[in-house]
């Protein structure tokens, strides 16, 4: 049996052991310690399933992530396991898809299931791994992703990787920089822009461009210093004319408690000076841009009604 990390020995029923371990298996190792027979029985009953050619896993894993990647390495061995299943890999809070990308040789054919896509694009230079599984580094495997991906989908599949820090931008930057051929290059080059630009999160590029991009929204300033008696800070978005500020929250920077007792601070002293501040998050901006938009322009349109103070 080969050693996997948190694996114990084998041992009782086979069943019971594909069941209580989330991991695939070769058939030459279950059959070595336990017999064909009973690999064949369990097969039989369903309680085991061929996941692919000569790999095993409980069916009740069948479907884990890690599973299907291990099976794709244990059949494919020289394959690097790319696109969206390595980054769920990666990053778990990435969807895990229901199929694997496999990098292969040029000239490796390989009869695959429908689950699984082979590319005879050649094995990179780099590798790396992800809970277990042999796969392309973090980079590549967000640009396979973005290359398969529908058109539709790439932008979202892109915003969102770079949110989960799967990788940097800068880092997806010089992949590009040495793919000579990339399906969607343009827009890719146009986003990678974008963040060059001086953004500092893909949740200020995804508001900057993507959600407040239109002409209803070009009075407001982005990243605007300013000066509360002897405070200075900077707010994402500003609408002068309105006094009404914009903060951009991303749960990785204000999940602690010191984080949102300085928001909170921040906010009463924007207050006090007679801004009104509305905060988005990143589930607001990606998942419900047109919530977004009619809450500011709402917003905006409130602060804009106000009497004149003279």
């Amino acid at each position: 049996m080969r050693l996997i990390p948190g694996v114990p020995e084998p041992s009782g029923c086979l069943s019971d052991f594909l069941a209580a371990n989330a991991h695939a298996f070769s058939r030459a190792d279950l059959v070595a310690d336990w017999s064909r027979h009973q690999l064949d029985s369990s097969v039989r009953s369903s309680s085991i399933v061929r996941v692919l050619p000569g790999v095993y896993s409980a069916r009740v894993h069948a479907s884990n992530p890690v599973v299907l990647g291990e099976a794709a390495n244990l059949w494919c061995p020289r394959g690097l396991v790319t696109g969206e299943l390595a980054l769920h890999l990666y990053a778990n809070g990435l969807q895990a898809p229901t199929y694997a990308d496999l990098v292969v040789a040029q000239g490796d054919a390989m009869h695959a299931p429908r689950w699984v896509r082979v590319h005879q694009t050649g094995l990179p230079r780099y590798r790396g791994s992800a809970e277990g599984v042999h796969c392309v580094t973090p980079e590549r495997a967000l640009m396979d992703a973005w290359r398969f991906a529908k058109p539709a989908l790439r932008r979202g599949l892109l915003y969102e990787s770079l949110w989960a820090r799967v990788c940097s931008w800068r880092q997806l930057q010089h992949e590009l920089n040495r793919t000579p051929r990339v399906a969607g290059r343009r827009d890719l080059e146009l986003l990678l822009g974008w963040f060059a630009e001086g953004a500092t999160t893909p949740l200020e590029v995804l508001a900057k461009h993507e959600t407040f991009a239109n002409v209803r929204f070009r009075e407001f300033e982005w990243q605007v210093k300013l000066r509360l008696g002897q405070r200075h800070l900077t707010v994402d978005m500003l609408h002068r004319k309105a006094d009404l500020v914009v903060e951009l929250d991303g749960d990785r920077y204000h999940s602690t408690r010191e984080a949102r007792d300085a928001d909170r601070e921040r906010q009463t002293d924007l207050a006090a000076a007679g801004f009104l501040t509305v905060r988005f998050g990143w589930n607001d901006l990606f998942r419900r841009p047109a919530w977004c938009r009619d809450r500011l322009l709402r917003a905006l349109e409130s602060r804009l009604a106000r009497p004149s103070s003279t």
